[in-house]
């Protein structure tokens, strides 16, 4: 059967040569900042959708590549999420403040909910990108990734930071620029200065993970993998957001809603800005009008915390319900999700 995705949301240039070419360039992004003039890609070439959109990193900018994997079963809250960092001190709220930029973040939950988490800090990071694909590798990190068009691998061989094993994703729906498909002359801005480019939207995925030598994460589940980067630091343009991410039947959803600082949507559905002293959500419902398609009627409901209490970002694993309306059929829907919101502001 083959995967349709959907956006959910209304979203909304730069300088970058190297992508407009489908050969195999390597960029070495090293571990401190640097004193001078981004670049910063912000409208999409021909290729090199996965690869560096920010050359080189100085203190007003960022460049990350996000994966994360959640159970499938709804019994299950196992869930994996692994970013590389190439971000400077206060770009990211729960990075230890150092003068290393480049680091690999590993967050786990386990089956019950419990929480794990380690660092691991790169003296540089290497990126290589063939076409729109993509290999890193943070230098001496003991984590790295590579990709194919069938999809990804993570390797981890981190014992220092209490981690080893891999993760997998085989490639299940399309990558996605934040206004359509991944070709060239697309916007790449999801808001005012934050860019996103969608590597996998959707993927079946295998964690096989052993933790401090002796306890296996072993699951599978949807796979997910995406990059942000910026050429501002992020609370200056952006006072909120969220975004999620799951897989509803036959459905890869990918979801979005973002307010800036001027108090401008540029998503649909938010119903209620969330600030500094805002609590979390328990779930959502979502209501999106599909066209020649029907409609789509979802509720969210929050499972568990994947973070620990952070009064500036939060991330959940949840279970979804919903249903597919058209003309005289009605689709009843299940499925799991992960999501996450920031709030910047008071």
């Amino acid at each position: 059967m083959s995967r349709r995705i959907i956006l959910l949301g209304i979203l909304y240039q730069a300088f970058f040569a190297f992508a407009s070419r489908r050969v195999e360039q390597s960029f070495y992004i090293p571990s401190t900042l640097k004193n001078r003039t981004s670049y910063t890609v912000f409208e999409s070439l021909a290729s090199g959708l996965d690869g560096p959109k920010v050359q080189p990193i100085n203190a007003t900018t960022f460049d990350w590549w996000y994966f994360d994997v959640v159970s499938t079963n709804p019994a299950d809250l196992s869930t994996a999420v692994v970013t590389f960092f190439s971000t400077p001190p206060g770009a990211f709220p729960l990075l230890t403040p150092s003068t290393d930029i480049t680091v690999a973040v590993l967050w786990i939950s386990f089956s019950n909910g419990t929480l794990w988490s380690t660092a691991s800090y790169a003296d540089g990071a290497t990126v290589k990108v063939n076409g729109d694909y993509t290999d890193g590798t943070w230098d001496d990190s003991g984590l790295s990734w590579t990709s194919t068009e069938s999809g990804y691998l993570i390797e981890i061989d981190a014992p220092d930071a209490g981690v080893t094993g891999t993760i997998s994703f085989r490639t299940v729906a399309p990558s996605h620029y934040p206004c359509g498909p991944a070709e060239a002359g697309q916007n790449l801005e999801l808001g005012p200065h934050i860019g996103w480019a969608n590597a996998i939207s959707d993927a079946d995925s295998t964690v096989d993970l052993r933790i401090d030598g002796d306890t296996p994460v072993a699951f599978k589940g949807t796979g997910y993998h995406d990059k942000n980067w910026s050429d501002v630091v992020s609370g200056t343009h952006i006072a909120s957001w969220y975004w999620g991410r799951g897989r509803l039947g036959p459905y890869s959803l990918v979801w979005w809603d973002v307010l800036s600082r001027t108090g401008v949507e540029f998503q649909r559905n938010s119903t209620y800005p969330p600030v500094l002293s805002t609590g979390n959500p328990s779930g959502y419902h979502v209501d999106l009008d599909l066209g020649g398609n029907g409609k789509l009627e979802l509720d969210l409901t929050v499972l568990a915390p994947l973070i620990a209490l952070n009064p500036e970002y939060a991330r959940f694993v949840g279970n979804m319900s919903g249903s597919i309306t058209g003309g005289r059929k009605t689709e009843r829907l299940i499925g799991m999700a992960l999501f996450e919101r920031f709030k910047l502001t008071e």
